[in-house]
Parts: C-alpha cells; sequence; structure tokens
C-alpha cells in the first residue's frame, strides 16, 4: 500500500513538474501567457491522469468506478451541486464580512470581457488544477489510505500529501535554477489545508468525485474573476480590512468546512468516521 501511494503522489508531482519546466522554457521564447497556461493544463492532466489509470488497473487491480468518478452524465448533477455549494457559502461569507464592516458589496455587474475570459479559462483551470487534483489525490490516494486507515486519519493523510506536492514542485524548481520560495508562505499552506479538508469532506459525504470538481473549478473562478475588488467583476467588492479577503478566500472555505461537518454528524447522512474501507 505504502508504494501505492508514493507512485499515486509522484503522478501527479511528475505531471506538474513537468508542466511547470516545459512551460518556463517556452516562455523564454516569447510564447504568449494564454499560450503557456494551455501547456499547462495539457501537460499537467496528459500525464497525470494515464499514470494514475495504470496505478489503478495495474498496481490496485480495482475498478476506476471505485474513485467515485462516475461517467460526466450521470456525474453532471454533482458537478453543478458542487457549484451550487461553492455559490452557498461564498453568499454566506459576504454577508458575514459585511455584517462585520470587513468588505462592502459595491455592484453587481455581467461585463462580456470577464465572461469571455471565464469561458477561455474554466477548460484550462480544469485540466491543470481541478481534474488531476482531485482525481489523484480526493480520488486515488484517500481511496488507498481508506482501505488501511479510518476515515478521519485518511483525510488527515491526503491533506498532507497535497500540502506536500507543491513544495516538493517548487523545491525542485529552486534546486534548478528555476523558482523561489516566495510562493510557499504560512498563508498559502493553511489555504492549501482548508482547501484539501473541504474536498475531501465533499467526496466523503457525496462519494462522487464530480462534486469536488465543481466546488474546485468554481472557487478557482470565483476568487479570480467572480467576487474581486474590480469594475470587471461579476460581484464587485471593496476591501475594507484585510480580513474582508481572508474571509471571502479563505473563510468561504471554513464556512463549508463547518456545514459538511454538521451534515456527516447528522442522522441517516451520519459518516462513520472509523471505518475502514476495503476496495
Amino acid at each position: 500500500m505504502f508504494w501505492r501511494i508514493a507512485f499515486g503522489w509522484l503522478a501527479f508531482v511528475i505531471g506538474l513538474g513537468l508542466a511547470v519546466v516545459i512551460a518556463t522554457a517556452a516562455g523564454t521564447y516569447g510564447i504568449p501567457t494564454l499560450g503557456l497556461q494551455i501547456l499547462l493544463a495539457v501537460v499537467t492532466t496528459s500525464v497525470t491522469v494515464p499514470l494514475i489509470y495504470l496505478l489503478r488497473r495495474y498496481a490496485d487491480r480495482r475498478p476506476w468506478s471505485g474513485l467515485g468518478l462516475s461517467s460526466p452524465p450521470s456525474g453532471l448533477r454533482y458537478f453543478l451541486l458542487g457549484i451550487g455549494f461553492l455559490a452557498l457559502v461564498t453568499a454566506v461569507a459576504l454577508l458575514l464580512g459585511s455584517a462585520f464592516g470587513w468588505l462592502r458589496v459595491v455592484a453587481l455587474h455581467l461585463p462580456a470581457v470577464t465572461l469571455l475570459v471565464m469561458l477561455i479559462n474554466i477548460p484550462i483551470a480544469f485540466f491543470y488544477e481541478a481534474f488531476p487534483e482531485e482525481l489523484t489525490f480526493r480520488g486515488y490516494l484517500f481511496r488507498n489510505l481508506n482501505t488501511r486507515y479510518p476515515r478521519w486519519l485518511a483525510l488527515i493523510l491526503q491533506v498532507f500529501l497535497f500540502v506536500l506536492a507543491p513544495i516538493a514542485v517548487t523545491g525542485f524548481m529552486v534546486a534548478a535554477g528555476l523558482g523561489t520560495w516566495d510562493l510557499i508562505t504560512v498563508q498559502y499552506i493553511v489555504n492549501l489545508i482548508a482547501f484539501g479538508t473541504v474536498l475531501q469532506l465533499l467526496r466523503i459525504v457525496s462519494n462522487n468525485l464530480w462534486i469536488n470538481i465543481g466546488f474546485h473549478l468554481a472557487w478557482l473562478e470565483m476568487v479570480r474573476y467572480v467576487v474581486v475588488p474590480s469594475e470587471y467583476a461579476i460581484v464587485e467588492i471593496e476591501y475594507v480590512s484585510i480580513w474582508g479577503n481572508y474571509m471571502v478566500t479563505i473563510g468561504s472555505v471554513i464556512i463549508g468546512i463547518i456545514v459538511l461537518i454538521i451534515w456527516s454528524l447528522r442522522g441517516r447522512h451520519r459518516v462513520d468516521w472509523s471505518r475502514i474501507e476495503p476496495d
């Protein structure tokens, strides 16, 4: 089991690391930002996903469905549910931020240029971040961890591996003289811990990875284009305090964690956190 976990984690690290190296090299030739983003997405998914598939088939020798990734048609409602859940917790975060005086909702817009940018960015974010990350961490790694450890411990170990991945890639880039440690801050690590937790809770509660992918993708678009202090945002906000920024970006995720934990402890929806689930 240890080696399956190690190779599963490496599948993503290799995919992401290779994508960053190739994009960095391509950038020296004057390739525009959009081209580099597409390159990152294509390389990350085309390396990570086949490796996870091979591990699942030949190392685990278990069905692909065990990872929680149903067919797109059957997963559509979960995908939309993930987007809806993100919208709900973001709305609560905005209400709380406004009530505490940390932020102010300025106006609502529907700018064509922002919609166009989002239309371009969504498939990039899907294949660069949301899909390969959810398949690897909340899918493959958690599934294998939960065959040996209780759910609560498998969740914690998954979060640890999730945080470790970008640190490992950054370390490699620094060692190769292609990067710095500037992005690995305490705030960044805290964000990863919270994000990895809420996403794993979604997977446990729903038993379907598409809800994770929907939430993940929607969160990325929300913090980049939807709820930002810009006249081009869909929900234009003004941060009165730094806590307003934290409330939108990390507060919404923490609200989601609280809601999902409460949901997992209720009646017929109760989750057996001590359960070890054979594959």
